[in-house]
């Protein structure tokens, strides 16, 4: 993960910087610049041809890359301590250990790179799984909020797991960071709330 982390997640973020000081410079498109980074994903459509493919890969892969870490810790594993995770858990998929199932199916059966989520589905008021391919992110639908996420390159695992995706997907349970999972779960019902509040 050191590796990982120091070379493919800093490479992200530094060619989205170089991505952003071009929309900086550019009078027509700063205004793209100024937005978070998960507003600039759902606006891809507005940014110029010739930098729509860094942000959409640079940008996904810096949003990706910094909650995959943020929901690992070396003290992670076991069972979300969180009653609203483990309640939402429940009600979506029947336990913790059949969300782990559906979770770990969806990753092996990932063809070629991507990720696969565990997303707060903003509509449904739900959890669910899904991937997306290459560093594309859920943070690229308005309302998809990526809760958990598994890097399933094989630059992820191949260190150490080599060729053995179903090792590093069984492993990667030994470190989630649960309470990071269920703050970001309660800040994404909360947001819900607020929104159709303001309905």
């Amino acid at each position: 993960m050191k590796v990982h982390h120091l070379k493919h997640h800093q490479t992200y973020t530094d060619k989205l910087n170089g991505g952003l000081e071009k929309l900086r410079a550019d009078p027509e498109h700063k205004y793209l610049a100024k937005m978070g980074i998960d507003a600039l994903l759902q606006h891809l459509g507005e940014v110029p041809d010739d930098l729509r493919r860094t942000i959409r890969n640079a940008g996904g892969g810096y949003v990706n890359h910094d909650l995959f870490f943020r929901c690992m810790s070396p003290d992670g594993g076991g069972a979300p301590q969180s009653a609203a995770l483990s309640t939402a858990l429940t009600v979506a998929f029947g336990s913790l250990d059949a969300f782990k199932r559906a979770f770990n199916l969806a990753a092996l059966e990932l063809f070629g790179s991507g990720w696969v989520w565990l997303v707060y589905d903003k509509e449904k008021a739900a959890l669910g799984i899904m991937s997306t391919p290459n560093q594309d992110t859920p943070a690229m639908e308005v309302d998809m909020v990526p809760i958990l996420g598994l890097d399933v390159w094989e630059h992820a695992y191949y260190l150490k797991h080599q060729s053995a995706r179903k090792n590093y997907v069984d492993d990667f349970w030994n470190v989630v960071h649960w309470p990071e999972v269920a703050r970001r779960l309660d800040a994404a019902a909360v947001s819900t709330a607020e929104g159709k509040a303001e309905l």
